[in-house]
């Protein structure tokens, strides 16, 4: 017999272990409980195939944003006609977003659709098949984790739990049960017998040990944030639940863990084939919100206060989870990255060279040397919060940074090879759709940077100012996303307080989708026809070379001396025009109108990608090595490019029969080139292949020994 039994129900994470049940587990263990994790997650991925359960769980995809994990599992609770269902495919979920002119999510295809209808017809067969595991094994409490899509799948099990073993006690915790959600579910859904509304921490181990006593549930429900049948049919409709204490002392939480999903996997059939990952966290809540908070962000609810652990704590446990789970990516829950950690826990990492990889969030306004550090710490992935190239955009979300420091930040991480996750968010009330005219037009000149993710235009999360201060800031009409119609057979009022996601008009009428439409555009070019720009430099001998594939360049190759290549190298971080000699304004604005810098309220960043730590390869190689071997002259073993001296900022060099050679050269689309490229011109591209072979002559090699 099993006293307390978690679970994580699709479409939780499929290669992921549960990071809250899996710090639960060991602090029901330390009261003398037996405690187990079921992964369901695992079954229904092999049930439906890994492909489609990614594509269902996955943030940025069409099936994700239109919730199908939800509305496959809410067929197992509810009883939908069919009607209802070709509604949902036909509203919901293969309807591209009206804001939009142009859509870049793509809806499912017929093969999708196909597989996504066999899924939902699974479903309630999956989720009796479940029960009949936890009844087997008998446990005094089920309690269940839902965030994201695991809702309506956790609740169709709570409900089968219920009707066959009626003692044992339901509980459910979350994100997806936090504040009003929790209420609400608790006054729908009668077999589930508590919700733990915020940190479960300290509270859930002493709810088990009177649930393993045997006290009645309704003796529980004066213990912080958990809420009952009894506490809601006592409340009155506006009830509003207080909040679980919050953990203060980070370092004294247990290490996660994982031991059940890892020997679950190893029985799927995953495991020949899939590297798991696991989480972490060094941190919650977020000290840039405790500040302002991001318009926008609906995370943390009554949680935001900032709280981390120490460096030591954080490094002992990541050392820990390396050496347990050797191979897995190490992924930081953190909603944003401690600062301090730069100088303690970052350096102390890159000393010992962990054999992982880590993800963590940041803020976007990050130095050099840090995104340096964070490369050298393992830290390979980061989501830094770039949302928009727009100072008065960006000021309108209150994100605290700059459009240019967005832009040195994503150059820097492909100088020093760190891999940003960001995307364009747009549909502000109020917003200028003369930005977004810029933005598409300045897309074309980073294109050689790390691309966006999309397009996306808000909407109104739970617990975010836009959603709180809705009126004030110039929403009306908010309502629950249209998904949520087909998810829950409920009344509109117990919907709304089921919903996270809400959709809105505006107070005074704008057209997103028209005024978008360019940026659109200019993203879905940056992610195909133009991802393998280039704009790199090689500084030698007193000669900055800057080399230059874009799709609008001024020149494919052009030459900095003197004056001219101080200021281009002194602006690889942002620079106030007002700081250098005010005899170089002619000189800032040439390089800016050339597009090889960018320039904002009188401060200047130059745009090119020194190559040295940052080597060109692959397709981005080729292109390169067709450019220089365009305007230069081949010999068996390698190009050989004159070079005149500059007259004034730079010169386009080449004849112009070679710069018509070299536009037809690069201009071909990837993939569509008449041969494939060799392996030597996919090589990567090093500083060891340039070298000056005279006074006035650049030299190419082909290959470095």
């Amino acid at each position: 017999m099993t006293d307390v039994l978690l679970v994580s129900m699709p479409f939780g994470p499929l290669f992921s272990p549960s990071l809250g049940l899996s710090l639960l587990q060991p602090q029901v263990h330390a009261r003398g409980l037996n405690c187990r994790v079921e992964y369901f997650t695992l079954p229904f991925g092999e049930r439906i195939g890994q492909a489609l359960y990614s594509k269902i769980a996955s943030e940025h995809r069409a099936m994700s944003r239109a919730f199908v994990g939800e509305w496959i599992f809410s067929h197992a609770l509810f009883d939908w006609s069919r009607a209802h269902d070709e509604r949902y495919i036909a509203e919901v979920l293969v309807k591209p977003p009206s804001w939009l002119g142009r859509s870049i999510t793509h809806p499912p295809g017929r093969a999708d659709l196909r597989a996504i209808r066999a899924a939902r017809s699974a479903a309630a067969a999956f989720v009796d098949a479940c029960a009949d595991r936890i009844v087997e094994q008998a446990p005094a409490l089920v309690g269940f984790t839902s965030v994201f899509q695991q809702h309506l799948a956790s609740l169709a099990l709570a409900k089968r739990i219920k009707a066959r073993l009626p003692g044992t006690v339901i509980v459910m915790g979350g994100a997806n049960c936090e504040a009003t959600m929790g209420v609400e579910t608790v006054r729908q859904f009668p077999f589930v017998d508590a919700i733990v509304s915020g940190e479960a921490d300290h509270v859930f181990a002493d709810l088990a040990v009177r649930v393993a006593r045997g006290e009645s549930i309704d003796a529980i429900d004066d213990l912080p944030g958990v809420v009952t049948q009894r506490t809601v049919a006592a409340a009155g409709p506006a009830f509003r639940p207080p909040t679980a204490p919050a953990v203060t002392e980070m370092d004294a939480l247990p290490y996660p863990d994982y031991g059940d999903f890892f020997a679950q996997f190893g029985r799927s059939r995953f495991d020949t084939s899939w590297q798991p990952s696991v989480f972490v966290e060094t941190s919650r809540g977020c000290w840039w919100g405790e500040r302002m908070h991001c318009t926008f962000c609906g995370l943390n609810g009554a949680t935001m206060a900032y709280r981390s652990k120490s460096a030591a704590r954080a490094l002992d446990e990541l050392t820990h989870l390396a050496t347990a789970h050797p191979g897995c990516d190490i992924q930081v829950v953190d909603n944003i990255l401690d600062l301090k950690y730069f100088r303690t826990l970052l350096p102390e990492l890159a000393r010992r060279k962990l054999a992982v990889t880590l993800f963590y969030e940041t803020k976007s306004n990050l130095k050099k040397d840090q995104v340096r550090l964070l490369r050298d710490a393992g830290v390979t992935t980061i989501q830094p919060g770039i949302e928009s190239f727009s100072d008065r955009v960006l000021k309108q979300m209150k994100k605290g940074v700059s459009g240019l420091q967005n832009i040195q930040l994503l150059k820097w991480c492909k100088e020093l090879g760190v891999e940003p996750i960001w995307n364009f968010l747009l549909g502000f009330p109020g917003e200028s759709p003369d930005d977004y005219t810029q933005m598409a037009d300045l897309a074309a000149r980073v294109c050689h940077l790390p691309c966006p993710i999309g397009v996306t235009a808000i909407r109104l999360d739970r617990f975010s100012p836009n959603f709180n201060e809705s009126a004030q800031l110039g929403f009306t009409k908010v309502r629950p996303l249209p998904f949520y119609e087909f998810i829950y057979d409920l009344p509109d009022a117990a919907r709304r307080n089921l919903a996270y996601y809400f959709a809105y008009d505006y107070r005074r009428p704008q057209d997103v989708a028209r005024y978008a439409e360019p940026l659109v555009r200019s993203v879905h070019a940056w992610k195909t026809t133009w991802r393998n720009a280039e704009l790199v430099s090689v500084d030698l001998d007193n000669r900055l070379m800057i080399f230059d594939t874009r799709p609008r360049t001024a020149a494919p190759l052009t030459v900095l001396t003197g004056e001219d290549r101080a200021l281009y190298l002194a602006c690889d971080a942002i620079t106030e025009g007002a700081r250098l000699d005010a005899s170089n304004a002619g000189r800032l604005s040439s390089l800016t109108g050339r597009g090889l810098m960018v320039a904002e309220g009188g401060k200047y960043l130059s745009l090119a990608v020194p190559i040295g730590e940052y080597q060109p390869s692959g397709a981005a190689a080729a292109r390169l090595r067709r450019m220089i071997g365009a305007i230069g002259t081949r010999d068996r073993h390698g190009v050989r490019i004159a070079i005149d001296a500059p007259a004034a900022v730079g010169a386009d060099l080449g004849r112009p029969n070679d710069r018509a050679r070299y536009a037809r050269t690069v201009a071909r689309r990837p993939g569509r080139a008449r041969s494939a490229p060799t392996s030597s011109m996919t090589a990567p591209l090093t500083r060891a292949h340039f070298e000056m072979s005279g006074a006035n002559e650049l030299y190419v090699r082909r290959s470095v020994s």
